[in-house]
């Protein structure tokens, strides 16, 4: 079970969920859905997730210690509100971060703390007039609630605040000077904790946004000295604050004691403090610490500590001995949380792709906690919640592979029960089925081109990589702001023209670039029949200033210059260009100016396969990811790894933060490519450490090879069919048009669909119309064949109204 998917049994409590938690006594579960700009927060039992509870309009829930009472923020739909969330979408670059400034401005000013009784399902407001409401921080049982605010005009603080059904208006409790963020509420709810930082945790008021004074959500201009170094322990009763030097701040389960680091000099500190008392060290080291996290018992702690370069997991007595360490994955392990006195929840990886294990402390043993159960598609967590008894935990996750949507799913795993060997089988049988038809797909696709494909994948040379990646390796840091880009840059022009293309610098001058501008390198192999039709094999070559770069991104740049190289003497019947883009480390600098010159060039680019950090691996394994966001063009990737590779292919919808982001926001979904996240981190990521020694050329070989068969394949076939609708529907009759395909060589088209009764039934059409019989709604989709015998490489498709009211 835990090598095909999940050991426990889980849950699905919504698809569209966030910000999961039990009630203090763990009977009930709380989460929010809908819209964030109108938000509900739902409560279902945590026995029966089909039992809700109550749906109330806010977010940002907290109960009071018993679980009777439960207070919310609530935003009213405003006329202001509505015109700014109008802004938002409007609006672009600068102006839309100050769009979204002052959204969010307006909606902490109109937020309203609700107090809801959930016996009597009575419900009462308290008053935060004159402050902006960023996060509620605890409730009493009398009803008291206390929330992190602060002015509406220009601030030199931020509080928190306590506010009562019968206060005339909110009492500071943060006695201190400074910007406060960060609460945390101890057990009992009456004490707190605050961290103390030079940047305001709020957004600036509107006039500050115009004249520049501030350029991000919450905080002055980006600049140094904002490094947190204090934390505040506050007493509710009395309203004394007590500052203390230190950061990272935690409570053990009975409240009484306090854990946190602090630094002297080079040597770093786990300290240890009960309220009211004085601190001690309980541990000293020149390693890098972080995340303290008491066992419930309060015996020892579990905590970060940076190992070499890589976060791993470490365990201490409460006397500070018999320090032992828990994790050795070379992945950052992190956040560790004790479930149990012998059982610690933690994660593996970066916050975009983190994975959560369990470990037994009796055995040593690591087990996985949470999968979507598929052979391919991976599943990104984000939230974790433990139940009060530790044998629940709610997950936060895209169990779908879809990190691009907004939507995650919220899911329950319960550590009482393992899957039954019933459901084991019918995972497996479901692997092998989904299996079999993949690979049987590609086997299909790729006929009239697989021996073709065969010679060419064949002279991808994993010596001639690595001359590639030690070249580049060489100039160091090809950050924008350093000369290794300039010369890197000439380098690759240098290897298109050897390869006898003819190469052209794409010049822009972005800011802070060395020499005062920068390239993209831009080579293009003209297609023998459809020339005016694109597709883009691209890379970004610069790296962070911080170091070579090995694998960001040499590795795919190496991979773009085999490919070119393989392809230089195989034109296809569409045009390939091969894109070297500089300034990704920037923000997406040069993949934004190349797709601008291709907007005001009305270039038709149909596909684009964006290859980034392809790599590391952390064993003997060639494993990749298939990031895309049109499942055409990661079918065609999956059939090209199963056929021409030995590479390991998983898939993730995911663009974001990468090239790929600029040829999704201008031309749709039309992206595919590999890269290591979100299913494999390395260590060494934006780092100096990120160099020749800790990458596998032979991975970057094979995915080499996946690349130049996919886009032969992609350049070769018929591409998606545009502007299929309904042009006629009566009854029992359909008639569905689409534009013709603009490749020259297409001859049919294939249209499936499924009648009113019967089995789905396809047809082939020489005309881009179709009239079809006995139906009454569902699915119509539509493909191209060429001469070739090549099918589309995707299928367009649209959903038939059930009648001809189009209802």
């Amino acid at each position: 079970a835990e090598q095909t998917g999940e050991l426990y049994r889980t849950a699905e409590i919504t698809a569209d969920g966030r910000a999961p938690r039990f009630s203090p006594d763990g009977t009930l579960i709380v989460y929010e859905t809908g819209p964030r700009s109108a938000p509900v927060t739902r409560l279902i039992r945590a026995d029966d997730s089909r039992s809700v509870v109550a749906e109330l309009a806010g977010s940002g829930a907290v109960f009071s210690p018993s679980g009777r009472f439960l207070a919310l923020v609530r935003v009213p739909v405003t006329e202001e509100i509505t015109q700014a969330e109008a802004a938002v979408a409007r609006a672009q670059g600068q102006a839309q971060v100050a769009a979204r400034l002052r959204l969010a401005w307006l909606r902490m000013k109109s937020a309203r703390v609700v107090v809801h009784d959930l016996s009597t399902r009575r419900e009462h407001e308290v008053q935060a007039q004159g402050l902006l409401v960023a996060s509620l921080v605890s409730l009493a049982e009398d009803g008291t609630v206390y929330f992190l605010g602060g002015a509406e005009g220009r601030r030199t603080r931020t509080d928190i605040y306590e506010v009562t059904v019968t206060a005339r208006e909110p009492v500071i409790v943060s006695t201190v000077e400074g910007f406060k963020t960060s609460p945390v509420a101890s057990p009992s709810g009456g004490t707190f904790l605050f961290t103390l930082t030079a940047r305001d945790p709020l957004p600036p008021p509107p006039d500050a946004v115009r004249t520049g004074e501030r350029d991000s959500l919450g905080g002055p201009p980006r600049g140094g000295g904002d490094q947190p170094t204090r934390f505040g322990i506050v007493d509710a009763t009395t309203r004394t604050v007590t500052l203390v030097e230190g950061t990272s701040p935690t409570f053990s389960t009975d409240g009484q004691t306090i854990a946190y680091l602090a630094r002297s000099g080079t040597e770093n500190r786990l300290m240890l403090m009960p309220l009211g008392g004085s601190a001690t060290v309980l541990l000293r080291t020149q390693d890098r610490l972080a995340a303290p996290t008491f066992s419930p018992d309060g015996r020892r702690l579990a905590y970060q500590k940076m190992t070499r370069d890589d976060w791993e997991i470490y365990l201490v007595q409460r006397d500070g001995g018999q320090e032992t360490r828990l994790t050795r994955e070379i992945q950052h392990d992190v956040l560790p949380r004790f479930i149990a006195p012998d059982r610690v929840l933690a994660m593996v990886g970066e916050p975009r792709h983190r994975r959560s294990y369990l470990y037994d402390l009796s055995t040593g043993r690591r087990t996985r906690l949470f999968h979507n159960n598929t052979v391919r598609t991976i599943s990104p967590e984000y939230a974790w919640a433990v139940s009060p008894d530790g044998k629940k935990i709610l997950i936060e996750a895209d169990r779908d592979g879809d990190t691009v949507s907004p939507e995650h799913g919220v899911y329950l795993v319960d550590l009482d029960h393992r899957v039954t060997k019933a459901d084991l089988i019918a995972r497996l049988e479901r692997n092998l089925a989904s299996e079999t038809a993949l690979r049987n797909r590609a086997e299909e696709m790729y006929r009239p081109l697989a021996e073709e494909i065969r010679r060419a994948v064949a002279q991808v040379s994993v010596a001639r990589i690595y001359e590639y990646e030690k070249a580049l390796f060489d100039f160091d840091s090809k950050h924008i702001s350093q000369p290794g880009h300039q010369k890197a840059a000439e380098y690759l022009h240098r290897m298109f023209s050897a390869f006898g293309y003819q190469p052209e610098y794409q010049w822009f001058e972005p800011r802070g670039a060395y020499g005062g501008r920068a390239a993209n390198v831009i080579a293009t192999l003209r297609g023998t029949e459809n020339p005016d039709l694109i597709y883009v094999i691209s890379s970004h070559y610069d790296s962070v200033a911080a170091g070579p770069g090995a694998d960001d991104n040499s590795s795919g740049t190496a991979a773009l210059l085999e490919a070119a190289r393989v392809l230089a003497g195989r034109p296809l019947p569409a045009t390939v260009v091969f894109a070297a883009f500089t300034g990704e480390e920037s923000g997406l600098l040069g993949s934004r100016e190349f797709v601008r010159r291709a907007r005001e060039g009305r270039a038709k680019i149909m596909a684009v396969l964006n290859n980034d950090t392809i790599g590391w691996t952390n064993d003997a394994r060639l494993d990749n990811t298939i990031r895309y966001t049109s499942a055409g063009i990661r079918d065609v990737q999956h059939g090209a790894a199963l056929l021409f590779t030995r590479l390991i292919t998983y898939d993730s919808r995911y663009h974001q933060s990468t090239d790929a982001t600029s040829f999704v926001e201008a031309y749709g979904q039309i992206v595919g490519g590999f890269g290591s996240h979100p299913i494999l981190g390395s260590p060494h990521y934006h780092t100096a450490s990120d160099v020749l020694e800790t990458i596998n050329h032979r991975l970057i070989a094979e995915t080499c090879k996946a690349t130049v068969a996919a886009i032969m394949l992609l350049a070769s076939s018929p591409s998606p069919v545009k502007d299929l609708r309904v042009v006629r529907l009566d009854a029992t009759r359909a008639e569905v048009t689409w534009s013709p395909s603009p490749e020259q060589d297409v001859r049919m088209y294939l249209v499936e669909y499924e009648p009113s009764r019967g089995s789905p039934q396809r047809l082939r059409v020489t005309a881009p119309r179709v009239v079809l019989r006995n139906v009454t709604g569902g699915k119509v989709s539509v493909k191209a064949v060429n001469a070739r015998g090549l099918e589309g490489w995707d299928w367009a498709w649209i959903t038939l109204p059930t009648d001809q009211n189009g209802r």
